[in-house]
């Protein structure tokens, strides 16, 4: 990337819409088990936190450094990401939420026993630098409720 003078962007637990579940990750999974099982345990205990960014926002952010392309430098940190930190714990009372909404409030989403193994309690910081021209706009709860709508077509045919 650097020699053909290009820029390089990092992404943070980018989430939307998916219609492979052998590639869902926690939103995704959570939802498609409180339709398919409606009692189950995460895989942590879920303290744990991410940066996770709807993926709206991302084609917005990639869309902005393209059009400011000349603004950048191929040094210049890119990251993609909310800037706001949430639990795996927040997200499945989001989910669950969104299930009582339904009517469905037999759906529990319960912490696990272990610890995350991933990160250890360590966070990575991102960088700002990309906020001069571009912000996110879909909050957790709007981002999990957009895609617990479209899951639900699925499920509630």
């Amino acid at each position: 990337t650097t020699a053909l003078k290009g820029l390089t962007v990092k992404f943070w637990n980018v989430y939307g819409i998916e219609k492979d579940m052998e590639k869902a990750h926690v939103i995704t999974d959570f939802i498609r088990k409180g339709f398919e099982e409606t009692e189950f345990e995460m895989m942590t205990d879920g303290t744990e936190e991410r940066q996770f960014l709807y993926a709206e926002d991302c084609c917005e952010a990639l869309e902005t450094v393209m059009e400011n392309f000349t603004d950048f430098k191929s040094e210049d940190p890119l990251h993609i990401t909310s800037f706001n930190s949430t639990s795996i714990k927040d997200v499945a009372a989001i989910i669950q939420g969104c299930f009582n909404r339904i009517g469905r409030d037999d759906v529990k989403i319960k912490p696990g026993l272990a610890k995350d193994s991933v990160q250890l309690d360590k966070r990575n910081e991102a960088d700002t630098y990309i906020t001069g021209w571009w912000l996110p706009k879909t909050n957790m709860q709007d981002g999990i409720a957009k895609i617990f709508n479209e899951m639900k077509k699925e499920y509630c045919k």
